[in-house]
């Protein structure tokens, strides 16, 4: 059986036959952690959804049906969002493909994936805040700022791809 120490022998060993393996090992830990980001990223927005069925469900319970709609295409708009997040590609194709990879490109892939962070979390504060509203916040523009919010967060999920694909 392999111990990680013999596994790690053994990469050190086709690392010194094989030139470029370290920078893969370093590209390979790079898209891992991009995969972690991007899956943290979609479950803090599905959790955002699951708050704003809890909003829905409350002022169902009080009758105020008006916001309902909005709120429920907000929630589609949010899951959606959230499976184009957990399921953007990593930006590389593997250790065998014909295309070459850009580091530095990957980095920026990554640096992009980590920005996304501050616009969840400013959709957690704003979703925590329409929890906390009364009936009469529910007026006809009242989700106006939060659908704004939701607009751009789901342009810059858009625009994702064209980090590594961009010049």
């Amino acid at each position: 059986m392999l111990t990680k120490e013999k596994v790690a022998e053994i990469f050190s060993s086709v690392a010194r036959i094989f030139p470029g393996i370290p920078s893969y090992q370093v590209r390979e830990g790079l898209r891992g952690q991009d995969k972690i980001i991007r899956e943290q990223l979609a479950s803090r927005i599905t959790e955002q959804v699951g708050n704003l069925n809890n909003v829905m469900a409350a002022l169902t319970n009080r009758a105020t049906l008006k916001p309902l709609a909005d709120l429920d295409r907000l929630c589609r708009t949010l899951m959606k969002l959230s499976d184009m997040i957990r399921f953007a590609g990593y930006g590389y194709d593997g250790l065998f493909s014909g295309t070459p990879v850009n580091e530095q490109k990957l980095a920026e892939l990554y640096e992009y994936d980590l920005s996304l962070h501050q616009e969840v979390e400013e959709l957690a504060v704003a979703t925590s805040t329409l929890q906390q509203w009364r009936d009469s916040e529910w007026g006809n523009d009242s989700l106006m700022d939060f659908r704004q919010l939701v607009s751009r967060l789901e342009k810059r999920i858009n625009d994702r791809e064209f980090v590594f694909t961009g010049p």
